[in-house]
């Protein structure tokens, strides 16, 4: 719905001001390395890594999120930051550790 609020006043920059090729292919990179990529990974390593392994696997986002804004933005977080990362890691690897039974 809120988007199309927006759509009238993307219309009209887009209508005065029309986007080169190199903005739209940075635009295209940008929606495929952002949405596509990831997915396929994620399938792809939900078919190779078992199960319980996966959750804590897809809890450790939060981390890489954070060392790429450092590495790539120069972005700081503080300890509240670093430590609400840290609860989410472990809470999610004290429950698939806890709830994981190997077979008999």
């Amino acid at each position: 719905m809120s988007g199309t609020l927006y759509l009238p006043v993307g219309a009209w920059v887009l209508w005065h001001h029309p986007p080169t090729a190199a903005a739209l292919s940075c635009a295209l990179a940008a929606g495929v390395l952002s949405s596509a990529v990831p997915s396929l990974a994620d399938l792809l390593a939900l078919r190779r890594v078992p199960a319980h392994f996966f959750g804590v696997f897809m809890s450790v986002n939060p981390v890489f999120a954070a060392l790429a804004g450092i590495a790539v933005l120069g972005q700081r977080l503080d300890a509240l930051s670093w430590l609400a990362i840290a609860v989410i890691v472990g809470a999610n690897t004290a429950v698939v550790s806890a709830s994981w039974r190997p077979a008999t």
